[in-house]
């Protein structure tokens, strides 16, 4: 196919339009002498005649109706598609694809999602749930737009922009006695909500406090359990480890019905203050301390859907 039959059609349809070289030329700030010659450059290219040049006004010869209907149907597509992407540009419509563990969706962006649909009711954002790993393979196959994680995925293949950081905390069931023990160190909610737990304020507690006393964790593989089997060996101790569940909601809510102690992020306790059962304690910044990011491919194209939600996401973000 030659892709330079059409090119100039501007020309060609302007005198088409005008029914009139002189002007077309007039329109299209030349000389008629100029625009004569462009057009029939653009003639002997394509290798027919479009314009009957012994009519008057001028009119179209056989082929040249057919050119011009050609002409008209590529500036219908050119105009839906600047129309589209004037639309995409200022956001009447568009998708994007965020992905996180259920932590971050719940906790971190659910805010930032709320806005942006405010803001951007046209654009369609689908949430994606899943373990770091799978976010991961997402992203790469270009799945996902932007992944939420704690996770530090390679420089060289992703750019990260850090959103916040959390504290991983001990939530202890507020009706053991191994509290009354422990005045010093013990936080209510309201604590975590007003920053306490990130000041010197609090002390931070020996994890041996709490040895011999059951335990839930999570599943290996996920960073707060990591984190949580850090501690264990940096105390020295073997927990009693009575159940494991795969979600921090899971177990804190199983937390404040006196089961078991748990870890779990300070975003997720500031967010779940119906839990009132439980006691929190500071732990080892070393261990418990790490930052959160918003990732996205080094090679796509930033769209403007993803700037403004990485925009809201750092104004947001507490």
């Amino acid at each position: 196919m030659n892709d330079k039959l059409f090119n100039g059609y501007g020309y060609v349809y302007e005198v088409y339009k005008t029914r009139s070289f002189s002007k077309a030329a007039e329109n299209l700030f030349i000389s008629q002498s100029s625009l004569s010659a462009t057009i029939r450059k653009i003639e002997k290219r394509i290798g027919v005649e479009i314009f009957d040049r012994s009519t008057i006004p001028i009119g179209l010869t056989e082929d040249g109706v057919e050119y011009i209907e050609a002409i008209e149907k590529i500036m219908e597509i050119e105009h839906h598609f600047s129309s589209r992407v004037q639309q995409l540009d200022e956001l009447v419509t568009g998708h994007l694809a965020v992905g996180g563990n259920g932590i971050y969706l719940c906790h971190v962006l659910l805010p930032v999602i709320s806005e942006f649909s405010r803001l951007y009711p046209g654009v369609q954002v689908r949430l994606v749930e899943a373990a770091s790993p799978d976010l991961e393979e997402q992203l790469t196959n270009s799945l996902l737009d932007l992944v939420v994680d704690n996770r530090v995925l390679p420089h060289e293949d992703y750019q990260s922009i850090p959103i916040i950081h959390e504290d991983i905390l001990l939530a202890v069931p507020s009706r053991w006695p191994v509290n009354e023990q422990l005045t010093q160190y013990r936080m209510t909610s309201q604590d975590i909500l007003s920053d306490r737990h990130r000041t010197e304020e609090i002390p931070i507690v020996p994890l041996n406090k709490f040895e011999g006393l059951p335990f839930m964790l999570l599943h290996v593989g996920n960073d707060t359990r990591h984190r949580s089997d850090q501690l264990f060996f940096h105390y020295n101790l073997s927990p009693q480890v009575v159940l494991k569940v795969d979600q921090q909601n899971t177990a804190l809510t199983l937390a404040s019905h006196g089961v078991a102690a748990t870890f779990i992020s300070d975003c997720v306790a500031r967010n779940m203050q119906n839990e009132t059962g439980v006691t929190y304690y500071r732990l080892l910044p070393e261990f418990a301390r790490r930052n959160v990011y918003m990732f996205y491919q080094k090679n796509r194209l930033r769209t403007r859907c993803m700037e403004e939600f990485i925009k809201i996401t750092e104004s947001t973000a507490f």
